[in-house]
């Protein structure tokens, strides 16, 4: 009886064990999950913005004696989305650094 009660006691143990760190892993991909979600979505802003530089582009062919980088709808969506694209590599970079497993 005295070794029934000890095997299921280290095998609570190992369950409770097992458990805690499924819950640990779980935490981690759920935040990594998170930061590609964020990823994602600064992605398709970033997307927008350059959509929206190729378009003025496009109205100023017709003007040939302005310069398309000193256009403020241009400068500013090139701006904003060099920005956004630095907050994406900063996001898949914490992403990858809580995905790395300790030991």
């Amino acid at each position: 009886m005295k070794k029934i009660k000890e095997n299921l006691r280290k095998g609570i143990e190992r369950i409770k064990w097992f458990a805690a760190i499924l819950s640990e892993r779980l935490k981690i991909e759920i935040a990594v999950i998170r930061l590609l979600f964020q990823s994602d979505k600064m992605y398709k802003k970033r997307e927008e913005l350059l959509k929206t530089i190729g378009e003025r582009i496009v109205e100023l062919k017709d003007h040939p004696d302005r310069n398309i980088y000193k256009d403020k709808v241009i400068l500013d969506a090139l701006n904003e989305a060099e920005e956004i694209q630095k907050n994406i590599d900063e996001l898949k970079e914490k992403a990858s650094e809580i995905s790395k497993v300790v030991e």
